[in-house]
């Protein structure tokens, strides 16, 4: 593609004004995703953000409704805002930053007294025998790629400060590519299944328009919640991913922040419950299955009831412990009981049935957005390296030397004074041998 067919964009789209402008509306949608709650029921806003008593006097329901903040990333004026960035940051690189580059990389010579004069460090030496060697060998020593010409020398180095900020606008690029996916392709869902059940993605919390429901078959092997000192230190829980004939694919158990991944789904331990006991009548030989309810809401704690003739206690549990209480018909405390003992005269108390929360995601703009990230990291630091340059000009009487940078300027400086420094002295030990 060649450079001219470039530039027919239109100028504002690689104005570097324009792309900041457009850089900081996305910073500030972005802000108001963090500060507004994404993907809830309407009621939630409704409820949280009323018309009669906005926040801050103006964030309502109606407004965020109207501007769709309730779901800001997937808004068609927000990924615009993506595109339009997107193709800023294309045309800025290939109509400036390519360019450079290309400059850069090219040699060029200085023939006139007068260019060495704009050069921000630059002096005049009276020519002597071997004196341009002497240079050449100093400014190897600095380490600068050197073309030379006949009486012209060029020399320059930290051409990667130059091929930087291309690599940033890259970067940013692919996060802009990884938001854009994200919003189209991803899913969440989450299950809460009981132990030994097998069950496929079903209840989606949230979907990209498209993405299609995979076929994965999942078993819910185990479930077990670790203790410290009576408090609940993790909970765990041991999967097994099946394909359609039954085989075990991969078999993981997982915890909190120790989710399992398979074909890029990510599978996270995110809650537990109790679903019921199992009990077993010591004079049928028959067991059975009670259900437990919570005794409030967002509580680890549940009770259920047991009529054994004619008689009702009352089992609660606390915490998913081997140890319950249980109380009779007036609320009064009876007994404590461990799993496997006797609860009334003829029911034994013989296993808990709970339930593992499971949330699981896809969202394959992940690696784009870590990539991106990682490279303006690490190319935001390399764009700071100087580019530096040096020429030489050698006439009849003289020889000029001229220097510049795009940064670091001090260092600049010291290294050109240590180098003219260096070429006088060995000028007076030639001349003081002599």
């Amino acid at each position: 593609m060649k450079l001219i067919k470039i530039k027919r964009l239109p100028k504002i789209l690689v104005d570097l004004k324009f792309a900041i402008s457009i850089l900081i509306v996305i910073a500030i949608a972005s802000s108001l995703g963090s500060f507004i709650e994404q993907d809830e029921p309407t009621a939630f806003y409704e409820e949280n953000y009323p018309i009669n008593k906005p926040i801050y006097g103006f964030i309502s329901s109606k407004l965020i409704f109207t501007f769709g903040f309730e779901h800001i990333y997937t808004t068609w004026w927000f990924l615009s805002l993506l595109i339009i960035l997107s193709f800023s940051l294309i045309g800025c690189t290939l109509t400036r930053q390519f360019p450079l580059l290309k400059n850069s990389k090219e040699y060029f010579f200085r023939k006139k007294q007068q260019s060495y004069l704009k050069l921000p460090f630059a002096i005049k030496l009276k020519k002597t025998f071997y004196l341009k060697e002497k240079i050449l060998l100093k400014l190897q020593e600095l380490e600068l790629y050197i073309y030379q010409n006949k009486n012209l020398i060029y020399g320059y180095r930290g051409l990667i400060g130059r091929i930087s900020p291309i690599l940033v606008h890259l970067s940013l690029i692919i996060i802009l590519f990884g938001g854009g996916l994200g919003a189209f392709k991803n899913f969440k869902a989450q299950e809460i299944l009981p132990k030994g059940e097998l069950f496929h993605i079903q209840n989606t919390i949230k979907i990209g328009p498209l993405t299609p429901l995979p076929n994965l078959t999942t078993r819910i092997n185990d479930f077990w919640v670790e203790y410290n000192k009576d408090k609940i230190n993790q909970f765990y829980s041991n999967l097994s991913i099946l394909d359609n004939f039954g085989n075990e694919l991969k078999n993981q158990t997982i915890s909190v922040n120790n989710p399992v991944r398979y074909k890029n789904i990510d599978i996270y331990q995110s809650d537990w419950n109790l679903l019921g006991i199992r009990l077993l009548n010591e004079k049928t030989n028959q067991t059975y299955e009670y259900p437990v309810f919570p005794i409030k809401a967002n509580t680890k704690s549940w009770i259920t009831w047991l009529n054994d003739d004619s008689k009702v206690v009352s089992i609660i549990f606390d915490q998913f412990q081997n140890t319950f209480t249980i109380y009779n018909e007036e609320g009064k405390l009876l007994n404590i009981k461990n799993l496997g003992e006797t609860i009334t005269k003829n029911y034994i108390l013989t296993d808990l049935l709970p339930a593992t929360g499971l949330l699981i995601k896809f969202d394959p703009s992940i690696k784009f957005i870590y990539l991106g990230f990682g490279l303006l990291i690490i190319t935001t630091f390399l764009s700071y390296l100087p580019y530096t340059q040096f020429w030489i000009f050698e006439d009849k009487n003289n020889i000029w030397i001229g220097s510049s940078t795009n940064r670091g300027k001090i260092q600049l400086e010291i290294e050109f004074e240590n180098l003219i420094r260096n070429i006088e002295n060995k000028l007076f030990e030639n001349t003081f041998s002599k």
